[in-house]
């Protein structure tokens, strides 16, 4: 049976592919691609970390530079070597001995970065067995050279 009506025409699937694609397009999704984020500088033991105790933590004075540091943390290199230096960096705590000074890849089990961030929030010792937030009676470190520190036992704590 036919129709005596006249038919409806019925718009081309190719029209909602092309409405779509210049929709997308408009959109940004024909542009150039996003440009990747530029890797983070990666901090090195040497170049920024020795640098930071020797500005900041006493190397020959009182505090961490003699052969009775404070808090029984040397932070000297000695005779230059470094890799002996990151070894007690890696040993226990005294004030806090379920943690080491520096855990390599974990920043917050880092009591170093505690003390130098004087956030001891969670931590098993009482707020005063903790020690004060570190350098001691002194101007706070920079935010960037305590986000260094962080950076750097977050990549591993390594020697270079």
């Amino acid at each position: 049976m036919t129709s005596l009506l006249p038919e409806k025409k019925r718009p081309r699937r190719w029209v909602f592919v092309l409405g779509g694609l210049l929709l997308v397009w408009g959109c940004g999704g024909g542009g150039e691609p996003d440009p990747e984020p530029e890797p983070e500088e990666r901090p090195t033991f040497s170049g920024d970390v020795v640098p930071l105790f020797q500005g900041s933590c006493g190397f020959g004075s009182s505090c961490h530079g003699t052969a009775q540091p404070a808090g029984y943390v040397q932070l000297t290199t000695g005779s230059g070597d470094a890799a002996a230096l990151l070894e007690r960096l890696k040993a226990k705590s005294v004030r806090e001995p379920s943690l080491p000074l520096v855990d390599p890849g974990n920043p917050s089990g880092s009591f170093l970065l505690r003390k130098v961030t004087g956030d001891f929030t969670g931590l098993p010792c009482a707020p005063n067995a903790c020690g004060e937030r570190m350098p001691q009676r002194s101007t706070p470190l920079p935010q960037e050279e305590i986000d260094s520190l962080e950076r750097w036992i977050q990549q591993g704590a390594v020697l270079e």
